[in-house]
């Protein structure tokens, strides 16, 4: 069964009845203030983010070349990192891994994180 969205809810409202113009108009402004709406949310990055964006720029610029981390190693040798979360800096250092900025290797099952 597929969802039924406000828009499609008002576009079913404005096919209703397009005889009257002042409804016509007010179903249209507001489909526009709804695509405003959806359009300022998928372009700005949200709060935790632009944090972990920073968090990780300090982990790239603390990883030595040729070294190679663990998570847990990384939690330790970077102080910003204290306090946080195994899984909230392996969030972190995969965002880097993303961008190409870090390179994974496993060995006996277990993830090291070197910078490229």
């Amino acid at each position: 069964m597929e969802k039924i969205t406000k828009r499609d809810r008002y576009l079913e409202l404005r096919s209703l009845v397009a005889d009257h113009a002042d409804l016509v108009e007010f179903i249209d402004h507001e489909l526009e203030l709804l695509e405003k709406k959806n359009a300022s949310r998928s372009l700005k990055p949200s709060k935790s983010a632009t944090e972990n964006a920073k968090y990780a720029e300090i982990v790239y610029n603390a990883m030595e070349d040729g070294k190679r981390y663990t998570i847990s190693e990384l939690q330790n040798s970077v102080a910003e990192l204290n306090g946080m979360s195994n899984q909230r800096v392996t969030a972190i250092v995969r965002s880097l891994l993303k961008v190409g900025q870090v390179d994974r290797t496993e060995e006996k099952g277990k993830a090291f994180f070197s910078k490229i």
